[in-house]
């Protein structure tokens, strides 16, 4: 990481010296997400119609659709870009709401951390049709 970009960032095409303008103007300032409920272990995915116009998005847009081919989070996407987590999370939500990325939402828990009765019983009706 002499270059300050990780590998993994590297293999998105994303260069930290390529960013001319601070990460926070990549929100044009904004910091409330378009899509509620966004939380750093959200996974995303991209969608068919980021694969037919990734060309038009912009360099960071496009680092995250290509990385999105399989579900990652909001957190690894700032990991990896090397961006605060809070652009990562604008970012992603922008593309969310374009209709780029879909979203899947974390397993809810109990106040204790743990899974729901539902969940569980889910699982086991699963785990017995095995």
């Amino acid at each position: 990481m002499a270059d300050g970009v990780s590998p993994a960032g590297r293999q998105y095409g994303w260069r930290e010296d390529a960013r001319v303008v601070p990460a926070y103007a990549l929100t044009q300032g904004r910091t409330r997400v378009a899509v509620n409920e966004l939380s750093l272990e959200t996974l995303v995915t991209m969608t068919e119609f980021a694969s037919r116009h990734q060309e038009a998005l912009r360099m960071e847009s496009q680092a995250i659709v290509s990385m999105s081919v399989r579900p990652i989070s909001v957190a690894e996407i700032g990991a990896i870009l090397r961006l605060p987590v809070g652009v990562a999370r604008v970012l992603v939500s922008d593309l969310v709401a374009a209709g780029c990325l879909s979203v899947s939402q974390p397993v809810p828990t109990d106040a204790h951390g743990r899974p729901s009765r539902e969940i569980l019983e889910r699982l086991l009706g699963g785990l017995r049709a095995c």
